[in-house]
């Protein structure tokens, strides 16, 4: 049979491939448009929320040193307490019964008894904090108000932290602007620090994030958070010799200062005993060392032992020169220094260290002891 194509079949055919095409060029442009604008608009209002969710667990710290009262020489009378000096940072609430966390650096100005902690919320409510504990291991402290039912931040999981991760910086910028908000990314992980406070302490902190959100003066101790409005960090400097270079201590860093507090009421840190510095391939080739990753086991004179004396590692016979690379099967390097791996666990833990001497390798068990806070 023989077959034939009429010309209103072949135009019925033309007329379908035109609205085909047509439908496929409306859907692709279009489309693509909309499709940005979405994203933009659930970015704005990720961030929107995300502050808005964070920002009422957001203190403003004010910590005060004063003089006590002293006699007059007449023995008449005394002078009344004097305020010295004063610094005015952030922090954030972590319970909701007031345990509050922020900066070491930020607490440090007061000695002993004589420092006074006030606390604003963002509702305004004022509150006298007292100094729970500052952590010998971080630039962390924690302080407590007494109240409850107060908001809290939630815990994020600083380890899912990718470079390019949206986050966002709050504190009280400059002392005055209370709950200011910047946002940025995650510009880099596992930095090592040498900072310095208006003291002139200085200070190494390892395992830091770096972000180009704006770190002012005054957010030390605020919160970084991701885009569901948990923190991440906990804001703790600046590179002043650069532009948007500020860091974040991770959150995973302060679980167990977060855990001591609230449990015993004190802040508790596990010791090894070692000193170190982080191998890098540059580190490796001006030392002449067989790894280009681990924890180089070195002092700084006599003041400074390599392995302190009576030490778990000391225990284990840890020796200066000696490379730590592995913490029960985990890898040692600049993204999980040793230090990170020690600050995870409790006094009385037991690990096992892979260690190098020379061209020689064997393993150790370790019981880690409680670090005496500074």
């Amino acid at each position: 049979m023989k077959h034939t194509i009429t010309s209103a079949a072949i135009w019925l055919f033309a007329v379908c491939l035109a609205v085909a095409a047509g439908i496929a060029y409306f859907n692709f442009l279009p489309h693509s448009s909309v499709v940005a604008d979405a994203l933009r608009l659930d970015d704005q209002e990720a961030t929107i929320r995300a502050i808005q969710r964070a920002n009422p667990a957001v203190v403003s710290v004010t910590v005060s040193e004063t003089q006590k009262p002293v006699a007059t020489p007449d023995g008449k009378g005394t002078i009344q307490n004097l305020e010295v000096s004063r610094r005015n940072a952030s922090g954030f609430l972590i319970s909701a019964d007031g345990l509050i966390l922020t900066n070491r650096h930020v607490v440090s100005i007061a000695k002993g008894n004589e420092g006074e902690y006030r606390v604003t919320l963002y509702s305004g409510k004022q509150y006298y904090a007292q100094l729970i504990g500052t952590d010998p291991m971080n630039d962390l402290a924690v302080l407590k108000i007494y109240d409850a039912k107060l908001p809290f931040l939630q815990m994020g999981d600083s380890n899912k932290l990718v470079t390019g991760s949206s986050v966002i910086a709050i504190g009280n910028a400059l002392g005055r602007y209370s709950n200011s908000a910047t946002k940025g990314i995650v510009s880099g992980l596992g930095r090592s620090l040498q900072a310095s406070d208006s003291n002139g302490e200085d200070e190494q902190l390892q395992n830091i994030i770096q972000t180009d959100a704006q770190i002012n003066v005054g957010n030390s101790g605020g919160p970084l958070i991701d885009l569901n409005g948990n923190v991440v960090g906990i804001n703790v400097a600046k590179d002043e010799g650069g532009e948007s270079i500020g860091f974040a201590i991770p959150i995973n860093e302060a679980r167990p200062v977060i855990e001591s507090a609230r449990n015993l009421g004190r802040i508790v840190r596990a010791r090894l005993g070692v000193r170190y510095v982080i191998i890098t391939p540059d580190i490796a080739e001006q030392k002449k060392l067989p790894r280009t990753s681990g924890a180089y086991v070195m002092g700084n004179g006599p003041e400074e032992l390599a392995v302190a004396i009576g030490s778990p590692a000391a225990l284990a016979g840890i020796k200066e020169g000696d490379i730590i690379y592995e913490v029960d099967g985990r890898p040692v390097d600049e993204r999980q220094p040793l230090v990170s791996y020690i600050n995870q666990y409790a006094p009385g833990k037991r690990l096992g260290l892979k260690v190098q001497r020379g061209d020689k390798t064997f393993s150790v068990i370790v019981t880690l002891d409680e670090l005496n806070p500074l």
